[in-house]
């Protein structure tokens, strides 16, 4: 991810350190994602098309050696965000871990020294659950949830959109004194250019786009009359494997390609253009930068401040950290940590590796055996770095949740904590790793009984595959194998006997197979790491079981621990209505709706016709019409919403189009049984239209002659 920070500048003071710093300045902070340095034109590459980076490279001072500690976003962010390591923000993974509410982020240091923060991402991995949004007063993460969930990568929206929301927003202020955060994620896959950016690497492609992304939203900030003023900073999260040592993404390794991103700090006026700088830095000395830049406390970080770099050729190289859980929270293979410092690279693994990266920039040639002393040294930077702070092992289970675990027929135990030095090297499971990606790609493509065969084949030779197991399930449960895919899940909770979306799972499943307890029971363990989605599951199960009370209790949980979970409030909404209290149901309603726009696939049956009702008895008749069509829009055989909206149309004198309405229930049913003609017949008795009920009853009676409603 690339991060442009632009600051605009309101006031200049030197300080003693001879930095210029620009107190009251804005902050726009830029985030690019998967942008790896040397695919950029600014360090040598020549297959690209980035001319805005480019230009900006020409006014700025150039970084050449800026590296991330983690070649995950989530992490990474948090890195950028706080200033800290992420063996001290502790979020070590995409999944499962959320920012702490105590940290600091540059978001909350910049507001509490009264600057308006607004951000807008393109990534479901950066929602605002993640923590990643404190301190913000506008956090845009609309983003619609695509795929089947194996990919968080399919959970992303395009820049122009992510664009127009926060230049929108940076219009309405009123003030320059501003922090902005603008997340892109065009270089990340699935890699898909727009035809006007198609190149020959498609990779390059997205790139490119994100290129013109940037001076898009440049361009709002210069209509503004303030970039000419600015100070405009371009870093990234991490790089792309791209296949360079096996791997084609990212994740796995902490090979330079991975973790050797772009650094830009353009000044104003132009200050040192053209200038570049060598020496080790990292993606946590971005945060201590911003925060010396525009003079405001940058302690109990990480990061050190590079803002007095400007017009040096070198800066005093720093041992930059880095480090990547992946392989052993999802595999179950060894963890990777790595420190580069000057010219040497050192990756802590089973087999670790040295590389010198004046003479071997690509990383070939391990002289970890040749360079002791070097690789000593490095390796004690890593040790001093994480010390204290091991966590990729699954925390204990409590007594009680594993004696629940077992009533349920889970009789496993969580993956034994076990040295990395006796764990699988990576570097030899990277064949596995491609090979499960190609199994997630079938089932992607609805192709679930070829990938069942790849990941039956994958699962028998590696066990702790915990991603493998997962999507297994997942793949029987689509195919209908539902005992097959229990089967597959219980593997799941025997390495991760607490992994909430695999209880949920179970949840599910059980509670289609008219098994409510176990449902429950599965539910309830959820709710002890992901209580919004846990709780909300709660209510479901109890509105299933008629205790609207119940339901009510665990929906508002769920609404105060993540406010944007729709279904709880929409459930929220239903026991309202049902107390008759409408006005506190069209303001659930109206939340659900806006809060499910991140998945407009999905269906709600009666949230809209729910809403029509409550505005109908409001006598707001043409805001219920419009709500009685949304719903029939999302479901053409909704009997509520038909003879909802068929009651509106015959209170208003418009009876053919009530009887159209009405009438087109049969056609909209698909197998039409004699309980919908009888809704058709009955609505018609009710709104006092005899003649279309007498004429329905006849063709229902032709139809279902034994039926006696029809008589």
């Amino acid at each position: 991810m690339a991060i442009a920070i632009v600051l605009v500048a309101c006031g200049r003071e030197r300080s003693s350190s001879a930095t210029t710093r620009y107190r009251d300045a804005p902050v726009i902070l830029i985030s690019i994602d998967t942008l790896r340095a040397d695919h950029l034109g600014l360090y040598g590459y020549q297959n690209g098309s980035t001319p805005i980076l480019d230009r900006l490279g020409r006014e700025a001072i150039v970084f050449d050696d800026l590296y991330s500690h983690c070649p995950l976003t989530l992490p990474s962010h948090a890195s950028l965000m706080t200033g800290l390591l992420p063996v001290h923000h502790g979020v070590r993974d995409n999944i499962g871990y959320t920012l702490r509410s105590d940290q600091r982020t540059l978001a909350s240091r910049f507001k509490a020294a009264g600057y308006a923060t607004g951000g807008a991402v393109s990534a479901f991995v950066l929602r605002h659950q993640t923590g990643i949004a404190q301190g913000f007063d506008f956090f845009d993460d609309a983003i619609e949830i695509a795929g089947t969930g194996e990919s968080l990568s399919d959970s992303q929206r395009d820049g122009a959109r992510t664009v127009e929301a926060l230049a929108a927003w940076t219009d309405r202020q009123t003030t320059p004194k501003l922090f902005v955060f603008l997340h892109l994620y065009e270089p990340h896959t699935p890699y898909a250019p727009p035809p006007s950016h198609r190149l020959a690497n498609p990779y390059d492609g997205d790139i490119a786009y994100a290129d013109e992304l940037v001076g898009r939203f440049l361009d709002r900030i210069a209509a503004r009359n303030l970039l000419d003023r600015a100070i405009v900073a371009i870093v990234s999260d991490h790089g792309e494997g791209l296949n360079d040592h096996g791997e084609s993404e990212h994740g796995i390794f902490l090979y330079r390609e991975a973790l050797h991103v772009p650094g830009l700090l353009r000044l104003p006026s132009h200050a040192h253009a053209g200038t570049r700088v060598s020496g080790t830095i990292g993606i946590a000395d971005v945060a201590a930068t911003l925060l010396d830049l525009a003079g405001l406390d940058a302690s109990g970080i990480d990061g050190r401040s590079f803002a007095s770099a400007a017009g040096a050729a070198r800066i005093d190289d720093r041992s930059i950290y880095a480090e990547t859980q992946y392989p052993r929270l999802h595999f179950g293979w060894s963890d990777l940590a790595s420190a580069v410092e000057g010219r040497y690279h050192y990756i802590r693994a089973p087999r670790p590796e040295l590389f010198d990266l004046t003479i071997d920039p690509a990383e070939r040639q391990n002289l970890a055996s040749t360079k002791p002393a070097t690789e000593a040294a490095l390796r004690t930077a890593i040790e001093q770095a994480s010390a204290g702070t091991d966590v990729a092992d699954p925390a204990d289970v409590p007594a009680d949740v594993r004696d629940r675990l077992k009533s349920l027929g889970y009789v496993g135990s969580s993956r034994p904590a076990t040295a990395a030095s006796r764990l699988a090297d990576p570097k030899d499971e990277i064949g596995t790793y491609e090979t499960l990606k190609q199994a997630l790609a079938l089932a992607a493509q609805g192709r679930d009984e070829e990938a069942v065969r790849q990941l039956r084949a994958l699962t028998a030779r590696n066990a702790g595959l915990l991603d493998g197991w997962e999507a297994l399930a997942k793949s029987l449960e689509r195919l209908g194998r539902t005992k097959d895919a229990i089967d597959a899940f219980a593997k799941v909770l025997e390495l991760e006997p607490l992994k909430p979306e695999t209880h949920l799972a179970l949840a599910r499943i059980y509670a289609l197979d008219r098994q409510p307890d176990k449902a429950r029971a599965h539910a309830e363990l959820a709710a002890q790491r992901d209580p919004a989605a846990a709780y909300e599951t709660l209510a479901e199960l109890s509105m299933d079981a008629g205790r609207a009370d119940e339901a009510e209790t665990f929906a508002r949980k769920s609404i105060a621990v993540d406010p944007s979970r729709y279904m709880s409030l929409f459930i929220a909404g239903v026991v309202e209505q049902r107390r008759g209290r409408c006005d506190q149901a069209t303001a659930f309603y109206e939340r659900a709706i806006e809060a499910k726009r991140i998945e407009p696939q999905a269906v709600v049956r009666n949230l809209h016709a729910g809403l029509a009702d409550c505005l109908a008895r409001a006598g707001r008749t043409a805001d219920a019409e419009r709500e009685f069509n949304a719903e029939l829009e999302a479901v053409p055989a909704s009997p509520e919403a038909r003879v909802g909206l068929a009651t509106l149309y015959r209170s208003q004198g418009r009876d053919r189009e009530a009887r159209d309405v009405l009438e087109r229930l049969i056609a909209a049913t698909p197998n039409a049984d004699a309980g919908t003609y009888w809704t058709v017949v009955h609505a018609f008795r009710v709104l006092g239209d005899d003649r279309a009920a007498r004429e329905w009853t006849a063709r229902a009676r032709a139809k279902f002659p034994q039926d006696q409603r029809f008589r």
